[in-house]
C-alpha cells in the first residue's frame, strides 16, 4: 500500500508540474503573440508617421514651388507688361525733339504702377508690417483688408505676453492666419471668424511667477458649413499640411475640429521658451 501512495504521489507531483508547464508555456505564447502584435502595430504607426512626415516634406516643396511661380507670375504679366508699355511710350520720343504731355503723363503713370506692383509683389513675400510694427498690427491690418472683399466678420483678440515672438514664430503665426481665413473664403460660406491668441501659464503658477515662458495657443472657430475630417485629409489638401509644417518647426501641436454644419476649429499650440524673446 505504501508503495502505492508513493506512485500515486509521485504521479500527482508529475501532474501538477506538466499542469503547471502547460499552464506556463500557454501564459508565454499569449506574451509571445502579444508582443508581436505590439511590434507589429508600431512597426505601421512608424511607418504611418514617416509617410505623414514624408507628405508634410513634398507639401512644403510644392507650396514652395507654387509660391516661386506665383511670383514669377505676378512679375511677368503684372511688371513685364507695365514695362513693355513703358518701352513703347519712351520709343516715341525723339532725341531733342519736345515730349507731348500726354506721352510724359502716361509714362508717369506707367512708372507708378510699376513700383506700386513691386510694392505688392514685395509685401506678399515679406509682409513689412509685420517686421515694422508688429505681429498684433499686421494681423489687424490683415482683418481690416479682409473686410473690403469679404462680408465675414472677424472677431479677433489677442493677450498680453504674445507681442514678444520671434521673427519666424511672428511669421509662421501671420501665415497660418492668413490659411485659414483664406481658405474660410473659399470654402466655408461662414459669417463670422474667431480668433484668440493668448499666452497661457500654468494654473498652479503664482501670479508673481508668470513671467515663466508657458505657451503661446492660438484659438481660431468659424461658423460655416464645415466638413468631415477624415475626407479632408483623404483629399491630401496642401493649406492644412501648410500649417502643419509650420506648427512642427515651432516645436509644437495643431488640433483640427470640423463637423459637416458645425463650422472649422483649429488650435495650435507652441512653447514659449522656444519662441519667444522672454
Amino acid at each position: 500500500m505504501e508503495t502505492q501512495q508513493k506512485i500515486k504521489f509521485y504521479f500527482g507531483i508529475i501532474a501538477a508540474i506538466l499542469a503547471f508547464l502547460i499552464i506556463a508555456g500557454g501564459f508565454i505564447l499569449v506574451f509571445i503573440r502579444y508582443q508581436k502584435r505590439l511590434l507589429l502595430k508600431q512597426q505601421e504607426l512608424l511607418k504611418v508617421d514617416a509617410q505623414h512626415k514624408s507628405d508634410l516634406l513634398l507639401s512644403n516643396i510644392e507650396s514652395a514651388e507654387a509660391e516661386r511661380m506665383r511670383i514669377a507670375k505676378d512679375i511677368h504679366d503684372e511688371i513685364g507688361s507695365i514695362f513693355s508699355t513703358l518701352s513703347l511710350s519712351v520709343n516715341q520720343l525723339q532725341p531733342g525733339g519736345t515730349i507731348a504731355p500726354e506721352v510724359l503723363q502716361t509714362s508717369n503713370e506707367l512708372i507708378e504702377m510699376g513700383i506700386n506692383g513691386v510694392r505688392r509683389i514685395a509685401h506678399s513675400i515679406i509682409p513689412f508690417e509685420l517686421e515694422l510694427f508688429g505681429l498684433a498690427h499686421a494681423l489687424e491690418n490683415h482683418f481690416t483688408k479682409l473686410a473690403t472683399i469679404s462680408p465675414i466678420e472677424v472677431n479677433y483678440t489677442m493677450t498680453d505676453g504674445v507681442d514678444s515672438l520671434k521673427p519666424a514664430a511672428a511669421l509662421a503665426i501671420y501665415r497660418i492666419v492668413q490659411e485659414l481665413t483664406s481658405n474660410c473664403i473659399k470654402y466655408a460660406q461662414a459669417q463670422h471668424i474667431q480668433l484668440e491668441l493668448k499666452r497661457e501659464y500654468a494654473e498652479s503658477m503664482p501670479t508673481a511667477k508668470r513671467h515663466a515662458p508657458g505657451q503661446i495657443c492660438l484659438v481660431y472657430q468659424d461658423d460655416g458649413i464645415g466638413a468631415d475630417m477624415d475626407s479632408i485629409k483623404a483629399k491630401k489638401g496642401i493649406g492644412l499640411k501648410n500649417i502643419e509644417s509650420r506648427v512642427i518647426v515651432l516645436n509644437g501641436s495643431v488640433t483640427f475640429v470640423s463637423q459637416p454644419g458645425q463650422g472649422f476649429g483649429c488650435t495650435i499650440v507652441i512653447p514659449a521658451a522656444e519662441n519667444t524673446n522672454t
